[in-house]
């Protein structure tokens, strides 16, 4: 995804973009093998739509058009927070419900459509050419016929290829120092079961989220997809591990403080096996341009790696495309302008959920003055959204990267958390 989002970006610029995959490419909207968490829930934030929209014109309404489920994220789909149901309300913040095999092949049709860009699968990067300290190219071993390895050469180079990026070994080579990293030992495990079931138990909402919190750290979210039928993802942290089988998938449901997720699996039709995926810990490069060459950015899950309970992936490596194209266009030293504009965006998201993690005792990791007043504040603040839909909305904002979390510290919101929270209001 960030690659197909990079070169839409590059696009702009370059007059040939060339995207280079190691995995096989389906024809379809299908999972494939180098993308193991696509069978979970993903989510397409508010922010993400955006970006993908300004990036491809009319991306959003195509993708609704191939049969994804539209709605407001507060209106139309069920939260409940660290055991606290909020509020219902209309919170404008668009919602998307769509697999993320299909979300993945609309951009790649999109960006296959791109006049001078080039994919090209079953190709592997294995090192950067360079000359001096400047990248002219990188080295390719190809799996697709033709020459078995190749030398492309390249003015501008972007790794995106993930948490397995080889570019700190890489550049290493070139003399580069590595960057300062941060991790948090999440361990996060998964599991996801898909099920037909009878919409109508949900009383009209197309999802509901169970986010995790210090009183209930067990989460969960299940929603309505293109093909009619509901994906279903429970997650916990170290030890407490999701189980695969129908009996066991269903009674981790049925801890959740609320029954809503159980009440509608319980009639439910399984559909297929259970399938799990693991976490260990959440990764952040602190790459500055001193880190990089002149011609070369490091790119999406690259750079930062989050907690993918908390579905920021695809939307901040869709901001991050918007911030690419739009430093290509107007500056000379690209790495750095890219990198101070980016880590905007990732330093709301990641603050946002490594906050929230380390709220639970499970989760090893200082907890700073910082650290502990934010999550104090978060703690109120949840309560208040369970009876101020103002409060919920507030929220859903910045948990879809559309407001930066300080928009919470408002004296408006703020008086409006304390009177909500005060005794005698829940």
């Amino acid at each position: 995804m960030g690659g197909l989002l990079a070169a839409a970006a590059l696009s702009k610029t370059f007059r040939s973009v060339l995207v280079l995959e190691r995995d096989i490419l389906p024809a379809t909207a299908t999972a494939r093998k180098c993308v193991p968490q696509a069978r979970h829930v993903h989510a397409l934030l508010a922010s993400g739509q955006a970006a993908m929209d300004d990036l491809l014109p009319g991306f959003v309404d195509q993708l609704l058009e191939l049969g994804a489920i539209a709605g407001d994220a507060l209106g139309d789909i069920r939260w409940v927070v660290d055991g606290h149901r909020l509020a219902g309300g209309i919170s404008g913040v668009p919602g998307i419900l769509a697999s993320r095999d299909l979300i993945e092949w609309h951009v790649r049709q999109r960006v296959q459509a791109l006049p001078n860009v080039r994919i090209l699968d079953r190709s592997d990067v294995t090192g950067l050419i360079a000359d001096g300290n400047a990248v002219t190219g990188v080295s390719v071993q190809h799996r697709s016929g033709g020459p078995p390895t190749e030398v492309v050469p390249a003015d501008f180079v972007v790794d995106s290829s993930g948490r397995s990026s080889q570019s700190l070994a890489w550049l290493g080579r070139l003399g580069f120092t590595p960057p300062r990293e941060s991790q948090l030992a999440v361990d996060v495990t998964y599991a996801t079961r898909h099920f037909r079931l009878d919409a109508s138990r949900l009383d009209g909402d197309s999802g509901i989220g169970m986010a995790p919190g210090p009183s209930s750290p067990r989460s969960g979210f299940m929603g309505i997809q293109e093909d009619g039928n509901w994906i279903v993802t429970l997650a916990g942290y170290g030890d407490d591990v999701p189980p695969l089988d129908p009996d066991g998938f269903l009674d981790f449901a049925r801890s959740f403080p609320t029954p809503d997720i159980y009440d509608a699996l319980a009639t439910a039709q399984p559909l297929g096996d259970g399938v799990r995926y693991r976490i260990p810990t959440t990764i952040r490069h602190h790459y500055s341009a001193d880190d990089l060459p002149s011609n070369y950015v490091p790119f999406a899950d690259a750079i930062c790696s989050f907690n993918p309970i908390y579905g920021q992936g695809m939307s901040v490596a869709a901001v991050e495309a918007t911030i690419l194209r739009n430093c290509l266009q107007s500056t000379t030293n690209l790495p750095r302008q890219f990198l101070r504009e980016a880590n905007r965006c990732i330093d709301a998201a990641w603050n946002l959920t490594v906050d929230n993690d380390l709220r639970l005792p499970a989760v090893p990791g200082r907890r700073s003055v910082r650290v502990r007043f934010a999550n104090a504040y978060a703690s109120r603040l949840d309560r208040a959204a369970a009876v101020d839909p103002v409060v919920g909305s507030a929220f859903l904002r910045v948990t879809h990267l559309l407001d930066r979390p300080r928009k919470l510290l408002r004296p408006s919101t703020v008086l409006r958390v304390l009177l909500a929270d005060r005794p005698g209001t829940h």
